[in-house]
């Protein structure tokens, strides 16, 4: 005959087991997800910053009187000036932080560098950038995590 004592005292030590266990495998599910939810945050900022690199270069193609790289940039810098503003509900960005900067260069294409291949026009370049909107976590013995650079930035370039 099985002694129901013993299978009771048995359940019974085995009470606290779960919390423990909870204790160790809570921190990396956490970590995990934490990660995850970052990792995506950051993809798409990264993804809205060349989204709007791309529209500020395609609204500058309707220029008429753009002769010279001067003429290119400064029409980038005032239409980048209306679409990129911050807080703006028909601006381009999702994310518009106060650490939020964009620089455009426009250069003669037909002056080969760095051993690019000469081209017929002038190349401009739109670069948006910003901080991250969630940082890592510090973690005991692993450090930040996940590590993020400390600008996420997208770049269009388009030959006029």
């Amino acid at each position: 005959m099985v002694n129901r004592n013993f299978y009771r005292s048995f359940l019974q030590r085995q009470k606290g087991a779960v919390a423990i266990e909870f204790v160790f495998i809570f921190p990396v599910l956490f970590i995990i997800c934490y990660a995850i939810i970052v990792y995506g945050l950051a993809f798409l900022l990264v993804q809205n910053f060349t989204y709007s690199s791309e529209e500020v270069l395609r609204a500058a193609l309707v220029c008429e009187d753009c002769e010279t790289p001067e003429d290119w940039e400064t029409e980038i810098n005032t239409i980048a000036n209306i679409r990129l503003k911050k807080d703006d509900a028909d601006g381009l960005l999702i994310y518009s932080p106060d650490s939020l900067v964009w620089s455009s260069d426009c250069r003669d294409a037909s002056v080969p560098e760095d051993g690019e291949p000469a081209l017929d026009g002038i190349i401009c370049e739109v670069t948006v950038s910003a901080a991250p909107l969630l940082d890592g976590i510090s973690m005991p013995g692993f450090g930040k995590l996940p590590t993020l650079p400390d600008q996420l930035s997208g770049k269009a370039s388009l030959l006029f």
